[in-house]
């Protein structure tokens, strides 16, 4: 049994406030200095600390692998706040048993948008981790990891020989999500899984006390790891889960420090990238027809588009990045791309209850999902008629 444990990289460009009176002053739309100060702390809490441990873990254990995809945002705010954090990442890289995923540059919601911001935005997001790290990946990784059969004809189209999914039973079937399959749409890309259940034990219910299994210790994780029935175990979550989604004080670092050595105490178990893993002979074709993903329990897109807010602010910003591109003026295009990400959309959600409700509030800073529509449509009108202006047509007071 493979063991995959891929771990995503983020931030996002967080709005600053952004009035209705604002409109036309020059102001940035990007609060940088807090924006800054978020990745200061949560390098502090989580990225020194889970990277140095996973330096450690790559050091003492020759089996040990690792996959990572960092955003073009994350770099960017790395870069200003934290740079050695980079350095961190290149030094783990370096060792030659950590695979690197591509993906949107910007974490956005490019693959619901015409032809052709994904294509231009994978392309910037290779170009970057080629720049940065002289990695040219082979898997591509969807935001949020959407996927269906038209974005692996996308990943196909690219060149791509692997994406990651989500293991969900609604498109599964009845089969397990712990074998390689490949995409009915485009056989010559295959599909490694995520785990959710395993992935989420970590993920979300690690600090839980009220969970039945509390606490998870890394032996007994490992135990589960070797108990799984199939031939490969994707365990995919976001990097900020050692220290910054789950405290220090939880002991999640130390789990993250024993894993490896549990892990060696089951034979047939092996760590590998998600390049080796996606290697090999696909079980079965999988259809996806309609896009999921792995936020909320629906799997769908919901989390950014399931209400009246987010559909109105995206229709939005899909008519903005028209005359955005077309006024041919690179810093309107990239403010354009910033507002794309995921997860403003993200801070508007109000169609959900329970777990799903709970995640939402915990990632905004909004006081409410109207207060973030309010603020993201102040600065999109901004943009277009910046947008506008570039291209001399007169805007209407």
């Amino acid at each position: 049994m493979k063991i995959v444990l891929y771990l995503h990289l983020h931030q996002p460009w967080r709005l600053a406030r952004f009035r209705f009176l604002d409109l036309g002053s020059g102001r940035s739309y990007f609060d940088l200095e807090r924006n800054l100060a978020i990745f200061r702390g949560i390098s502090e809490r989580c990225y020194r600390p889970a990277l140095d441990r996973l330096a450690r873990a790559l050091a003492e254990h020759p089996g040990f692998r690792l996959s990572l995809s960092i955003t073009g945002t994350f770099l960017e705010q790395a870069r200003l706040a934290a740079p050695d954090v980079i350095e961190r990442l290149r030094a783990l890289y370096a060792t030659g048993r950590v695979a690197l995923l591509a993906e949107t540059y910007y974490h956005s919601l490019a693959f619901l948008v015409p032809p052709p911001e994904l294509a231009e935005e994978v392309a910037q997001h290779r170009a970057m981790l080629e720049r940065e790290f002289g990695a040219r990946p082979s898997v591509l990784r969807m935001t949020e990891l959407a996927y269906s059969d038209d974005l692996a004809r996308f990943a196909e189209s690219q060149r791509f020989t692997g994406m990651l999914a989500e293991g969900w039973e609604g498109v599964l079937g009845g089969q397990p999500p712990t074998y390689r399959y490949c995409a009915a749409s485009a056989p010559t890309v295959n599909l490694l899984l995520r785990h959710y259940r395993l992935s989420d034990d970590v993920g979300f219910r690690f600090s839980s006390k009220e969970w039945s299994e509390h606490p998870l210790t890394a032996d007994k994780y490992a135990r589960w790891l070797a108990a799984t029935p199939g031939e490969v175990v994707g365990l995919f979550m976001d990097f900020e889960t050692f220290g910054e989604h789950h405290a220090a004080r939880t002991g999640i670092l130390e789990f993250l420090s024993a894993l490896p050595s549990e892990v060696a105490h089951h034979p047939h178990l092996e760590w590998a990238t998600v390049e080796e893993a996606i290697a090999g002979h696909p079980r079965a074709p999988l259809s996806v027809p309609v896009t999921m993903s792995w936020a909320d329990q629906n799997r769908d897109l919901g989390a950014w588009l399931g209400n009246d807010l987010q559909r109105s602010a995206f229709e939005a910003a899909k008519k903005v990045g028209v005359v955005a591109r077309r006024s041919s003026d690179p810093a309107v295009l990239e403010d354009w791309r910033k507002l794309l990400t995921s997860d403003h959309f993200y801070y508007m959600y109000v169609s959900g209850h329970g777990a799903d409700q709970g995640v939402h509030q915990y990632f905004s800073s909004y006081e409410s999902p109207y207060d973030a529509y309010a603020n993201y449509m102040n600065a999109l009108t901004d943009l277009r008629r910046r947008a506008l202006d570039r291209l001399g047509v007169p805007v209407l007071k």
